[in-house]
């Protein structure tokens, strides 16, 4: 999987959860849903990441990625 930047991810997970409710025909109001989808999406990733690391003691880690993104869907 090809790691793609914050705001890239962001609108990539929108746009899933934007595909199977278009179909209402009231875009902004599907829109809104959508990101609402993704942020609970991002958060229940933020909320369980092995790869939290408050000691850093590793040289990456994967929290800082999915906080950006989350900072990303809300901003959008």
């Amino acid at each position: 999987m090809e790691k793609r930047e914050p705001r890239e991810k962001a609108e990539e997970l929108i746009d899933k959860f934007l595909k199977p409710i278009v179909h209402l025909h009231q875009y902004p109001i599907c829109f809104e849903a959508a990101k609402e989808c993704a942020l609970i999406s991002v958060r229940e990733i933020i909320n369980s990441n092995p790869h939290s690391n408050p000691f850093n003691t590793q040289g990456y880690s994967t929290i800082v990625y999915w906080l950006e993104v989350e900072y990303e869907i809300i901003n959008i």
